[in-house]
């Protein structure tokens, strides 16, 4: 990751996230801090409970293993980056399945990252949390 910006960065990470169809969770030990910070917009209510505030490398494991069991990748598509400082926001959609229910749920999502030496210390993502509790019943 030398010379590369924290766009850069983050356009990789989700391209890898998006071609491994969440299958190595470990890829984002490449990309995050050990005491990376990630937030989602659902905070662990309305039956998406992988989605409560996490701290630390081990706590984003928990919640990638949480949200993999839960959910099949369909895609992770990041169509845009915007870069100030330490701070990058990724513009895109995602698709997954509900594996207990089969539904399917495609919903625009934002994250908003900061960057520390070239890893991700802060992630905060927004999408759809009303269609993904929705495809949860």
């Amino acid at each position: 990751m030398p010379g590369q910006s924290n766009a850069d960065i983050l356009r990789e990470a989700m391209a890898r996230w998006n071609d491994c169809k969440a299958g190595d969770l470990t890829m984002w030990d490449e990309y995050t801090s050990e005491d990376m910070c990630l937030r989602s917009m659902g905070e662990g209510q309305h039956g998406i409970n992988f989605s409560s505030a996490r701290n630390g490398r081990e706590q984003m494991h928990s919640y990638l293993a949480e949200l993999t069991n839960a959910f099949e990748m369909e895609h992770w598509t990041l169509e845009e980056t915007v870069s100030e400082g330490d701070r990058v926001v990724g513009l895109g959609t995602t698709a997954w399945t509900c594996k207990a229910t089969g539904k399917r749920v495609e919903t625009p999502i934002v994250l908003v990252c900061r960057f520390r030496g070239g890893r991700i210390c802060e992630l905060h993502e927004f999408y759809d949390s009303a269609s993904v509790a929705a495809s949860t019943c």
